[in-house]
């Protein structure tokens, strides 16, 4: 059995050699972890440039009811993040805690901040991508639209979205923020797509055949866009190698995983690239870490199904949105 393994393996090397498609995992390994030490799982030797295995996943903070989008904010050094279904915008300052920012989000799942240090949200039920007219340092529940709709029809969901070196935003719609989803009457696009907006406004579909397109994230160079799919019969990872314009030159299977069972604990979600080049994304049990060859390096199980997550300035944390509460985890 294990010659024949073996050989099926090098075919399938061979094929995907053959069509440009090296790096790609298809199925989640079934090789167990190098070690386990607490909530990690290594399952290459990479992962330690990042972590610590010495270091405990912390709880900052609970009760909440569905939390996402966190993004870290630089001028201030503090975290935001969305209580979706409650409609409101938390604040975590590291030693003073969680403070109330917005008592009106609009519905805010993603949250970024754009090169003007203007934040920036997208607001899943309210089906639009806006920004907040007051500065970051004196927020206020009044925004101002920055793109609704796609060839006349209403978004479904804007979901998370990541700012390139140019300022061009780039954006994932499914269908969660409507009461139905795939199936609400006030559905206007037959899809659900992954988008790109320049900063002039002019828009863009880059993919239309995901069914729920979810988390978003850019290489550090720019130069691949990664898209989360939590789709439960075929949850996967995409990658969509980027021209210097910022167009889709090839889209391409970036990690597959096996179905998900209805009562699994997590799909595909958020993610984000490390300056190490090291990606994690939030995936089933917790947080997953692969390297751009779409290698699987390590597991971080979580004590609640993770949504997404956000570094801080100098990388060497990394806090988690993980259903009612917020944890952190530090890094090398």
């Amino acid at each position: 059995m294990i010659k024949i393994k073996h050989i099926i393996n090098v075919l399938t090397a061979l094929y995907l050699s053959a069509f440009g498609l090296t790096g790609i995992a298809l199925a989640e390994p079934t090789e167990k972890p190098l070690y386990e030490q607490g909530p990690y799982q290594i399952f290459n030797e990479q992962a330690l440039e990042v972590l610590n295995l010495k270091m405990p996943l912390q709880i900052l903070a609970s009760g909440y009811e569905w939390l996402e989008g966190p993004v870290w904010v630089n001028q201030g050094g503090y975290l935001l993040y969305s209580d979706i279904p409650n409609h409101q915008v938390y604040k975590y300052t590291p030693g003073k805690g969680v403070s109330l920012y917005l008592a009106q989000s609009g519905y805010s799942n993603g949250l970024l901040v754009n090169a003007q240090n203007e934040l920036v949200l997208l607001q899943s039920r309210s089906r639009v991508v806006s920004k907040m007219k007051a500065p970051l340092s004196a927020p206020k529940s009044d925004y101002l639209p920055i793109v609704s709709h796609f060839n006349g029809q209403k978004f479904n969901s804007p979901n998370d979205g990541a700012f390139n070196n140019k300022g061009t935003l780039y954006f994932s719609d499914p269908p969660y923020g409507l009461p139905k989803q795939l199936n609400d009457e006030n559905k206007e696009l037959s899809f659900q797509g992954v988008y790109s907006v320049k900063d002039t406004g002019e828009i863009t579909l880059l993919d239309d055949e995901l069914i729920y397109p979810n988390g978003v994230a850019l290489s550090n160079d720019n130069k691949i866009l990664y898209v989360a799919a939590s789709n439960e019969n075929k949850p996967a990872w995409y990658q969509y190698y980027l021209n210097s314009n910022g167009g889709v030159i090839s889209k391409s299977l970036f990690y597959q995983l096996p179905p998900i069972a209805k009562h699994g604990k997590g799909l595909p979600d958020g993610l984000k690239v490390h300056k190490s080049g090291i990606i994690f994304a939030t995936g089933p049990n917790g947080l997953w870490l692969f390297n751009k060859k779409a290698e699987l390096l390590a597991k971080i199980t979580t004590p609640n199904i993770s949504a997404n997550l956000a570094f801080n300035t100098q990388q060497n944390r990394v806090y988690i949105t993980a259903h009612t509460q917020l944890l952190a985890l530090d890094l090398k």
